[in-house]
């Protein structure tokens, strides 16, 4: 399948999701309350995280980036095993905050760990990339 043929069907089902979404439950207290709201927000998750993903590692194939003998192979490698242990600290932390406090704060310090753990990876990326000189 062409990528651009994949990404009509990933906004198509997008957009289903939210017209599902508009038909739920507002005032579900939980998505299982809701299940119109909580497959709407699934079709609109997965499959533009699928076709995102799909686009991303045909894009490195074609640029030879995913060689394991390129710079930004090794770079990123080394960025995710130095991107583990921060992802272990900032979880330890997390079930901490979400031990103290629950509701809208634990949901924004849930965003807020999923953020720090991205961003450790391509702080670490772009350092290690930069001392292998690419």
């Amino acid at each position: 399948m062409k990528t651009s043929h994949l990404w009509w069907v990933a906004v198509a089902l997008a957009v289903s999701g939210l017209v599902l979404q508009g038909w739920g439950d507002v005032e579900a207290d939980n998505p299982f309350q809701d299940p119109l709201g909580f497959v709407g927000t699934l079709l609109v998750a997965l499959p533009l995280a699928l076709a995102l993903n799909i686009t991303m590692r045909r894009r490195r194939d074609a640029s030879g980036e995913s060689s394991p003998d390129s710079v930004e192979f090794r770079a990123a490698q080394q960025a995710r095993s130095l991107a583990y242990g921060d992802a272990v600290i900032l979880g330890a932390v997390l079930l901490l905050v979400l031990t103290i406090v629950a509701g809208t704060a634990a949901a924004l310090a849930a965003a807020l760990f999923l953020t720090l753990a991205v961003g450790a990876f391509w702080i670490r990326y772009r350092l290690a990339l930069r001392a292998m000189g690419g």
